[in-house]
């Protein structure tokens, strides 16, 4: 889906399909916020006569363009772990053992689709601390870039623990579940406070 034209992918998203859906716009959210923090670095480098700095500006803007790479394959992934959860719901259940195999598969593929998005956010995650940096360290003529980078990178942040949060209520591995929340507590908690602080900033620097 991910290789589709800009109009053709909203279309599909827009369309009655549940898939791609709200886990896989979050993704794709991050990396587009990966991709503006990656064009902030790359200016900021091109005004810098300091060869390590060079470097280093660098060195960011490919490691954000992994996390870009990364994030569309999070696009496809969200997808298939949301229509393997449904297979699972499909399964036969004629029998007591029909009936055991579909919970355990339902399990697992819960599981799985509560992972994915748990990636995506810890992705994004990197990414909204990326685009902060941008903003107070990068070329000042970007800065409303990086700080769109961060809007999107937010974006992607909170809306992937949506999708792990709704996963979460379905599964009954209770050292699972527990372990999932605390990891998505402590990324929306930290995302909030950087984005909070970051967003004010921006205005800031608006306001002159």
């Amino acid at each position: 889906m991910i290789d589709q034209s800009v109009s053709d992918l909203l279309a599909r998203v827009a369309s009655v399909d549940p898939t791609p859906g709200g886990g896989s716009v979050s993704a794709l959210a991050g990396a587009q916020g990966a991709a503006l923090c990656a064009m902030v670095w790359r200016l900021t480098g091109t005004k810098s006569t300091d060869p390590e700095a060079e470097k280093r500006l660098a060195d960011a803007a490919a490691r954000l363009d992994e996390l870009r790479s990364r994030l569309l394959v999070a696009f496809e992934a969200d997808a298939a772990s949301y229509e393997a959860v449904m297979a699972a719901f499909r399964l036969p259940r004629e029998s007591d053992a029909h009936k055991d195999a579909r919970r355990e598969a339902i399990e697992e593929a819960t599981k799985h689709a509560t992972a994915v998005p748990l990636a995506t956010a810890r992705d994004c995650f990197e990414v909204l601390e990326a685009c902060a940096a941008a903003v107070t360290e990068g070329y000042q003529g970007a800065v409303t870039d990086a700080g769109v980078g961060l809007q999107m990178a937010h974006a992607g942040l909170q809306g992937a623990l949506y999708n792990v949060e709704i996963n979460l209520g379905s599964l009954k591995d209770a050292d699972f579940k527990e372990s999932v929340a605390a990891d998505a507590a402590r990324l929306r908690a930290a995302g909030e406070a950087t984005y909070q602080r970051i967003a004010a900033e921006v205005r800031r620097v608006l306001a002159g």
